[in-house]
């Protein structure tokens, strides 16, 4: 698993989000909440799971990636209900979302470090 490439197709998400604000593109904001559908979570809830599950920086990745979909699936109801305003808002710098999104960013670090990929 290339977990840089993984990372940045969550991350590619709030690209997603800034143009569907212009276009008024409409996200299934139930399944951009279910981390383990995405890349990162198939892996992260499957093979990751099975091999690396006891290494302490396993966990921290696992709960950092949950909360950024979390995050994400807000901006996505919000852009849905034709909240535009309110989902730039939540994408601003310094936002739960972008908070998430290193915090993701960090603990996969971590998790490449000690598993060794």
């Amino acid at each position: 698993m290339d977990l840089r490439e993984a990372y940045e197709k969550d991350k590619e998400l709030k690209e997603k989000f800034l143009t569907a604000l212009e276009s008024q593109h409409k996200f299934d904001d139930s399944m951009i909440a279910k981390s383990d559908r995405c890349v990162l979570g198939v892996w992260l809830y499957g093979e990751a799971e099975r091999k690396f599950k006891f290494l302490k920086s396993y966990k921290p990745a696992l709960e950092a990636h949950d909360a950024f979909h979390t995050q994400a699936a807000k901006v996505a109801r919000q852009i849905n209900l034709g909240e535009y305003d309110s989902a730039r808002a939540l994408l601003a710098d310094g936002t739960a979302f972008n908070k998430t999104l290193a915090a993701l960013g960090a603990a996969l670090i971590m998790l490449k470090k000690d598993a060794k990929i």
